[in-house]
């Protein structure tokens, strides 16, 4: 109870978030493999790729993972890096080490928090954060890792978008029936049908992930060989930080 306390200022969901991932770990029934991948259609006919995370762990990283360690399974560029230094864009924490606390990103609804190789996604007040030092302290004491980003499913119910430029989307999905999966447009698409297409999919949470000239990325099949992902990957360089499988 004295963790809750201190997260007072912050939405029920992610105080909900800080405190059940060891329960909900234990109810989750998982496949054997590490990962598994199942291409879906949408609503619009777009096509996505799905990458279940099945019995791997997720972590959030702010150290560029090399592709010769054969633990990590799948690397994605995670947060939005900022354009003037080049640095996390937000608040975000790797295992309770707490990072730009006078940076938040206000324009920002959502964020993933991650412990013991699982994740989960609620939306943030990002001024309540801000005022409140019990919810960097309660990330610091259960090693809990963090990053801002943009809630585009909350609930199952798609966030309104108005946008018409075109990127393959790509973002981190909690399905209805406890499941996390890394979602990946075929082709260039809008926010608005990424988010709609897969609230129609039995999606429950989901949170967007650094696309655009920022998208490159790569999975580990099962079979050892690897794939690059990603359309444009010009600023690949540039990355701050990235979500990752591992073993």
């Amino acid at each position: 109870m004295s963790v809750l306390r201190k997260l007072l200022p912050l939405s029920i969901s992610a105080i909900v978030v800080l405190s059940a991932f060891l329960l909900v770990k234990g109810e989750e029934k998982k496949p054997r493999s590490p990962l598994s991948e199942e291409i879906k259609t949408g609503a619009s006919g777009n096509k996505y790729t799905f990458i279940y995370q099945n019995t791997a762990k997720i972590d959030f990283v702010i150290s560029r993972p090399s592709a010769k360690d054969t633990n990590v399974l799948l690397c994605i560029a995670a947060a939005f890096t900022t354009l003037d230094s080049f640095k996390v864009d937000g608040l975000y924490s790797c295992k309770g080490v707490v990072g730009n606390k006078k940076k938040i990103n206000q324009r920002l609804g959502g964020g993933a928090y991650i412990s013991q190789g699982t994740c989960r996604i609620a939306p943030t007040n990002a001024k309540s954060i801000e005022q409140s030092l019990g919810f960097m302290v309660s990330l610091k004491e259960q090693h809990i890792s963090f990053f801002q980003q943009i809630q585009m499913i909350t609930d199952g119910k798609p966030a309104s978008f108005v946008d018409t430029k075109l990127f393959q989307r790509r973002g981190i999905v909690i399905f209805k029936n406890g499941m996390t999966a890394i979602a990946e447009s075929e082709k260039a698409i809008t926010l608005k049908a990424f988010a709609n297409d897969l609230a129609a999919m039995d999606v429950k949470d989901l949170l967007y992930t650094d696309m655009g000239a920022w998208d490159e990325g790569w999975v580990r099949l099962n079979d050892g060989s690897m794939r690059v992902m990603g359309l444009d990957r010009s600023q690949t360089a540039r990355q701050s930080n990235w979500v990752i499988f591992r073993k």
